[in-house]
């Protein structure tokens, strides 16, 4: 994957957890709305959930591509990760 994909804007975007260190967070997905340093928010039917990027690779669809990013890679500030991941 291109690392351009870690300089885009996420929130808005669909986000699904496709393998995780914790199980019960594989193949939570949902509408990407609110990131921090260290998580994502998302909403689904059942209400927001606060997903941890450490541990996580994620499978984010932004502009109708499917990319899959690696969490572990994504522990910045989202205001920051363009000078650093770009």
């Amino acid at each position: 994957m291109s690392s351009i994909v870690y300089t885009f804007e996420y929130i808005g975007s669909d986000l699904e957890v496709i393998e995780s260190t914790n199980q019960n967070y594989e193949d939570i997905q949902g509408k990407l709305i609110d990131e921090t340093k260290n998580m994502f928010v998302i909403a689904d039917e059942e209400g927001k959930k606060m997903l941890p990027k450490r541990g996580n690779r994620f499978k984010l669809t932004i502009n109708g591509r499917r990319n899959v990013l690696d969490g572990n890679k994504l522990t910045h500030r989202p205001e920051n990760r363009i000078k650093k991941l770009g």
